[in-house]
């Protein structure tokens, strides 16, 4: 995250455990999830219900994988992050978006891995380029075998760093 020195680092962290966690947002929607899987490799869409966790549901993303292009789908997107992207992408394609191959190659990872993983940020296709985000991306599965929705808890805040990893697209 961010060094002595003020440089901000990219991360990504997998498996993610309750104390590799910053944030509350994080915590408590791991902790559901958790919760909800139970002894099954990942829950399904059906075990997560809105009324257990609505504190979380403006942090809350939903990305559907279709079975036959394998192609993701935003099912929903939490205020949080249209307010951080400066935009809603709800019934949009990922791969329609401008800069979103990152996002596709973490997606594509947690289908052939199938565990949740944190990945903090920077908002390189916002409009609004002063925040970055950290994001606990989480697998659901309707069979216990195949990830077909990703659920994203999404943290934005201002950036505080003096350098950056790689410069913003202006």
């Amino acid at each position: 995250m961010n060094n002595s020195k003020g440089i901000f680092f990219l991360m990504f962290k997998a498996p993610v455990q309750l104390s590799d966690l910053e944030y509350d947002v994080h915590k408590e929607l791991l902790s559901y999830w958790n919760k909800i899987r139970g002894s099954k490799p990942m829950p399904s869409r059906t075990d997560f219900d809105p009324i257990d966790v609505p504190g979380l549901l403006t942090h809350i993303s939903m990305v559907d994988v279709e079975p036959k292009t394998e192609r993701y789908k935003y099912r929903l997107v939490g205020s949080e992050t249209v307010t951080g992207v400066g935009e809603d992408y709800t019934g949009r394609y990922l791969d329609e978006l401008p800069v979103m191959s990152g996002v596709i190659e973490r997606y594509n990872w947690m289908r052939e891995n199938k565990i949740p993983y944190l990945y903090r940020g920077q908002f390189i296709w916002s409009k609004k380029d002063y925040l970055d985000y950290c994001a606990l991306n989480l697998p659901f599965s309707d069979d216990g075998v195949t990830v077909n929705i990703i659920m994203t808890g999404v943290v934005c805040f201002l950036s505080n760093h003096t350098e950056r990893q790689y410069p913003r697209k202006r």
